[in-house]
């Protein structure tokens, strides 16, 4: 098998991605695939993505749901783990993910505003800010191209700015993540702290309470003025 393979399950239609060189020749080779099943798929089927190699691919997630939904499918699940597992972990949301096409900073998806609990296994992906009204439990996760709000208690895994855009700012009212990244800068928060911001100071990402960083002009001075 090459890098990507379309397989039905009991869950559907499942699109496996396994190992790749590039995004180019990924999405060459998932157009391939489908060319190779013309007629059977049509516009608005919904399948889900499963990438076998979680940590090494995390970042490209984005890319890949946009580029199969700019296929006219509609992604419901992304699953993680290995191909042969019968039962591999979920990281999505059932609800269908909406991701932008523009690859511009500067023409992100509007704000997406998720009202649950993002429980374990489960993920919100989204290439434009997210406010998460409600807790981000423990092996959930938020990826997100923009910021990150969450309304509640934030122990899963942040992602914001996945695209590199070091000028994202996670906020939570109960900051005790598994992880946060932002672009492609990674830290862990060793103890729980309230209303918290983070962000990227000096090329790491800095978590601090809320009432105590000082905003300058731009977000480029978060934290310099003491």
């Amino acid at each position: 098998m090459g890098s990507v393979d379309l397989r039905m399950t009991k869950r559907g239609v499942v699109l496996f991605v396994e190992k790749y060189g590039d995004l180019a020749q990924l999405f060459a080779d998932i157009t391939n695939k489908f060319s190779q099943l013309n007629g059977f798929f049509t516009q608005g089927d919904k399948i889900s993505v499963m990438i076998k190699d979680r940590e090494k691919y995390s970042k490209d997630i984005t890319e890949i749901v946009s580029f199969v939904e700019k296929m006219g499918f509609k992604v419901g699940e992304i699953l993680v783990g290995e191909m042969n597992k019968k039962t591999p972990n979920k990281l999505s949301v059932k609800q269908k993910m909406k991701v932008v096409e523009s690859e511009n900073f500067q023409q992100l998806n509007p704000t997406k505003v998720v009202k649950k609990t993002v429980r374990s296994g489960q993920a919100v992906i989204h290439d434009g800010d997210v406010i998460l009204v409600g807790n981000l439990n423990s092996g959930g996760e938020v990826i997100s191209a923009g910021n990150v709000m969450i309304l509640g208690e934030a122990r899963g895994v942040i992602r914001a700015g996945v695209k590199g855009d070091e000028d994202a700012l996670i906020f939570a009212i109960t900051m005790s993540p598994e992880l946060i990244q932002i672009a492609n800068h990674v830290s862990h928060v060793p103890e729980s702290i309230e209303n918290a911001m983070a962000y990227v100071r000096n090329g790491k990402v800095v978590v601090e309470k809320y009432d105590n960083i000082k905003f300058g002009v731009g977000r480029d001075q978060i934290g310099k003025e003491r």
